[in-house]
């Protein structure tokens, strides 16, 4: 997978994608940063995914290694293979304006692995905030308020 993102500043304007990403045939077969965080996936028994790449290197920055991204604000059914194998816990920590109980797919997935997810009922956030872009304290309320979806 190679990813591009445009500099067009008019993107929405012109209705041209923001994001691009080049890979075989159908959609996205990557986690983006698992490959160098299986390790501590594994070892948490939990993966934290994220909207973007930004997030995951951020996290990084707080110590926090067991993380990736989904390079988008939905699962695709190749991610959640994906996720069914690990046979982790999976923390969505999507951005703020994202509902995660409206994703068909992360519905299908908690009937294979527990799932939780971040809710920022305290308004910590912006509208297009990661739960992560404010500060690790802000990180560690929500994701020490995180929510179980049985």
């Amino acid at each position: 997978n190679v990813g591009g993102r445009t500099l067009d500043p008019d993107w929405k304007e012109k209705k041209i994608r923001k994001y691009t990403y080049f890979h075989s045939w159908g959609e996205l077969r990557t986690l983006y940063g698992l490959a160098e965080n299986r390790e501590q996936v594994e070892k948490a028994r939990e993966i934290i995914l994220f909207e973007g790449c930004k997030s995951v290197l951020l996290a990084d920055t707080y110590g926090i290694h067991n993380t990736g991204a989904l390079l988008t604000s939905h699962l695709n059914p190749n991610q959640m293979k994906i996720l069914i194998e690990l046979g982790c816990r999976v923390v969505f920590a999507l951005d703020k304006d994202v509902v995660i109980r409206n994703d068909y797919n992360i519905k299908r997935l908690k009937q294979f692995v527990n799932v939780e997810y971040i809710w920022d009922r305290d308004d910590l956030l912006g509208e297009k905030d990661s739960p992560i872009d404010k500060g690790k304290e802000v990180w560690d309320r929500l994701y020490e308020g995180r929510l179980s979806w049985r």
